[in-house]
């Protein structure tokens, strides 16, 4: 073989490589990036003798915001991860709590039916802890503007025993300061 038929073997292995080269970093770069997370969740963190709540990262893949309360409402149920539960973080979203339907209207209210199980057991402090998580978790992405709740299909009041007043329609106040009970 010549020196010239030598050199464009070569060369063509070359490219080839770095072809290879730049597919592996292509499909790892994709991959790391469906892995980030790109919502928050809101845990409570229970101190001596309170409650408040504190953002987490989650990895939900959703686009538009009924997808992404589904998915958020599922991540709430699931509550911490290991090293989460270790660091002191619970949910009070109850197990069997889905929604039932999610719409975005065009005055970004988001509107969620959940089921029944979401409004059973706890107390007051439970109560309250569940409904701060939903409001905060569910107002998370930029296009809602108001989170608004229902439950079996009924706008959503009062929650709990002992009667907790639920807004109609609720938006994170202006401070962005999450709430402590």
């Amino acid at each position: 073989m010549d020196r010239a038929a030598l050199r464009a073997v070569a060369l063509r292995v070359a490219a080839l490589a770095l072809l290879l080269a730049l597919t592996l970093v292509t499909v790892l770069g994709v991959r790391t990036l469906q892995q980030m997370p790109d919502a928050r969740i809101y845990l409570i963190r229970s101190e001596a003798t309170s409650f408040r709540l504190e953002p987490v990262a989650r990895r939900l893949g959703t686009r538009d915001a009924a997808s992404y309360a589904v998915e958020a409402v599922r991540s709430l149920v699931d509550g911490p991860t290991a090293a989460e539960h270790r660091d002191g973080l619970s949910s009070e979203v109850p197990a069997g709590t889905v929604v039932r339907s999610a719409v975005l209207h065009d005055d970004g209210t988001l509107e969620v039916d959940l089921s029944a199980s979401v409004a059973e057991g706890g107390g007051s402090a439970s109560m309250r802890g569940r409904l701060e998580q939903l409001r905060w978790t569910l107002a998370r992405p930029a296009s809602v503007r108001a989170v608004a709740l229902r439950v079996e299909g009924e706008r959503l009041f009062l929650l709990g025993g002992e009667g907790l007043i639920v807004e109609p329609s609720w938006s994170p106040p202006e401070h962005g300061r999450t709430p402590a009970w």
